[in-house]
């Protein structure tokens, strides 16, 4: 995802009230959008969608900009949330649909992501956050939504998941 778009959005006049945010918002969208995209795509399992997601959080984020308290804090959350939005469109579109292509990926790579596919949206989302991002289960408990006794559970159970399906 190229930053064009942002620069067009941050093109504003000193008359809008928005503009006094608008290098915080740059610095913050620089700094934060590789990361971001890859969470997205970790907890979607598609680029396309992870890019869709962390622009739509963006600027959600840019509209309300000044009065966003945590600005990295929101971005993340809305980025979670709107992945896991994401995933229960796409279960229910996989529903109704019958033939879905499917991409070809080293054995192991396949597996893993198969497995991974399958899990629960929560149980995905708390391994990809505690084990891609390495965050603590306060940090993750926060961007779910959820007490931290909860994400340990999600954790643990989906680490069990991954194990039982996995193992030769």
């Amino acid at each position: 995802m190229s930053p064009e778009w942002i620069e067009l959005a941050t093109d504003r006049s000193p008359n809008d009230p928005l503009a006094p945010g608008t290098e915080e918002f740059r610095v913050v969208y620089r700094a934060e959008l590789p990361r971001l995209v890859r969470l997205a795509h970790l907890i979607t399992g598609s680029n396309s969608a992870a890019e869709d997601v962390v622009q739509d959080a963006f600027v959600a984020a840019y509209r309300q900009w000044d009065r966003i308290d945590d600005p990295r804090g929101y971005i993340y959350r809305a980025v979670v949330n709107r992945s896991r939005s994401h995933l229960r469109r796409r279960r229910l579109e996989l529903s109704t649909t019958l033939d879905q292509p499917t991409v070809a990926l080293p054995p192991e790579v396949d597996e893993t992501w198969e497995v991974l596919n399958r899990l629960p949206a929560r149980r995905r989302t708390a391994l990809v956050l505690r084990y891609y991002l390495d965050l603590p289960v306060g940090e993750i408990a926060v961007l779910m939504d959820a007490r931290p006794s909860t994400v340990r559970s999600l954790i643990k159970r989906g680490l069990e998941s991954l194990r039982r399906r996995l193992e030769p």
